[in-house]
């Protein structure tokens, strides 16, 4: 799918398998019950967009813009990439962020409360997010692992 834009659609319960989206603009829009599972969503302009119970596993969001409100709402995003997007304000709900790689890119203000965050990866690049007072020591438990830290007996 490329250049497709859609605007105040409501697509539910829907398999777009390993689909290709590409350079599209997503206004008023719900995808509920919906599988993009290995699917690449590169150059998309989100506005207004809602992911409610999609399965997103191995998805790549590939340069991804909110422009207005969007949110994941008990989404599974295992493995999931997000790469050189620009998720200001994006709030993750609910969601298993399972190993789901957070690249460069911008995320100020990405709410992440709610979520287990022990097992994400690209931790240097949330700067700025959101998050519960509880949840730092599942990002200090993901850095861990990210870093690849040998504990040593004395």
């Amino acid at each position: 799918m490329e250049a497709l834009n859609l605007h105040g659609v409501e697509v539910t319960s829907s398999d777009f398998g390993t689909a290709r989206w590409s350079e599209s603009k997503l206004t008023r829009v719900v995808l509920r019950d919906c599988k993009l599972m290995g699917a690449t969503l590169d150059g998309l302009v989100l506005d207004d967009v809602l992911f409610e119970d999609c399965k997103l596993d191995f998805a790549t969001f590939e340069r991804v813009r909110a422009t207005g409100p969007v949110a994941f709402s008990g989404c599974v995003l295992t493995e999931a990439t997000f790469t050189d997007c620009d998720l200001t304000e994006v709030v993750f709900s609910d969601c298993t962020l399972r190993l789901t790689e957070f690249g460069t890119g911008r995320y100020r203000d990405t709410d992440l409360r709610g979520n287990d965050l022990s097992v994400i990866r690209g931790l240097a690049n949330l700067k700025k997010i959101r998050i519960n007072p509880g949840q730092q020591a599942e990002l200090a438990e993901a850095l861990v692992a990210e870093l690849d830290v040998a504990f040593g007996d004395d």
